[in-house]
């Protein structure tokens, strides 16, 4: 076997693709941390060359920063789109790519879900239907509202697209001025507080970096239609969940979905627990069953580029976090 490449996987969780891996590339070594292995002790046995991760289970965010360190790791490749979790690295000595995209059209559908059962009221009728209450209600049709979707990358050009495909009316924001398919009208992130008040449905989808923290703030929130909803899978940080509890408590805004949250597993003391008009998962927008196997094809796609001296698809920037 040409060991020359060495990758070492880090995952805690269900790893039957890694044998699909080895019999693509037997020419390869591809090793698994094994489940009784700190990340720096797999680090030393296998000394990898290259190395992808999946924050799961037993290897949380922060403990993945060593892997970053390995003294002749040339390339890392994280298992979601996410890097945040990761410490800055020198682009000169190291290549980070992330799996942004593998999983977006799993997490629209979530996204498109929460629409359709916060437009409808399945919230209030399943609490109707424990206190056996029968308060029918009007709603109103999709296809005469506008959906605000921030952030137009993989997963944001995804929801557009499914909302667009009711009839709604979509506005995109974005950095970048590259117009996006399915969108009606497309703003700087900058211009955010003027487009607020004729938004519906607001879907967070920007990666979180420093200048997208608490994102959606009091000044955010106040801005938002009485009868809109904030709709949130990106991640927890871009949401001041204070904010967000008072704004829902006073009826500020009509409702909100999280899947997302500053501290996970969400404390038993979280007021989010009991804020009304309030529907929350535990970070499994995008949890569909065999996604190991989706992120490990794509891992496979970009070794197969990298073995020809191909440009990888998915590098990264660690001053834009993304």
């Amino acid at each position: 076997m040409n060991q020359s490449e060495r990758i070492l996987i880090v995952h805690d969780g269900p790893h039957h693709y890694i044998e699909g891996l080895r019999q693509k590339f037997p020419d390869l070594m591809i090793e698994l941390c094994r489940p009784d292995e700190a990340i720096p002790d797999a680090l030393s046995r296998v000394d990898p060359t290259i190395a992808m991760s999946f924050r799961s289970g037993r290897f949380q965010g922060p403990l993945h920063a060593p892997i970053l360190s390995a003294p002749n790791l040339k390339w890392f490749q994280s298992g979601g789109a996410g890097i945040d979790h990761l410490p800055h690295w020198d682009t000169d000595k190291l290549m980070v790519t992330n799996a942004a995209g593998v999983s977006g059209k799993y997490m629209a559908e979530t996204v498109t879900s929460a629409v359709l059962m916060l437009n409808f009221g399945f919230p209030k009728y399943i609490e109707d239907q424990r206190q056996k209450r029968w308060r029918p209600k009007e709603w109103t049709s999709l296809d005469c509202q506008t959906a605000f979707i921030i952030g137009l990358g993989g997963i944001g050009a995804r929801v557009a697209e499914r909302m667009k495909s009711f009839g709604m009316h979509v506005i995109g924001a974005r950095n970048s001025s590259t117009s996006c398919e399915n969108v009606d009208e497309q703003i700087p992130l900058t211009d955010l507080r003027v487009t607020l008040p004729r938004a519906d449905f607001v879907c967070i989808h920007v990666p979180n970096t420093p200048a997208t923290r608490h994102l959606v703030n009091a000044d955010f929130l106040s801005a938002m239609k009485k009868d809109a909803y904030l709709i949130n899978t990106a991640r927890g940080a871009q949401v001041d969940e204070d904010a967000l509890i008072d704004a829902l408590n006073s009826g500020r805004i009509a409702g909100a979905y999280l899947d997302v949250f500053d501290e996970e597993p969400l404390p038993a003391t979280s007021q989010l627990w009991d804020a009304p008009n309030l529907v929350m998962s535990p970070h499994v927008s995008d949890s569909i069953i065999g996604w190991e196997y989706n992120s490990a094809q794509f891992f496979a796609d970009n070794i197969e580029r990298y073995l020809k001296g191909e440009t990888l698809h998915n590098i990264c920037d660690p001053d834009l976090g993304y």
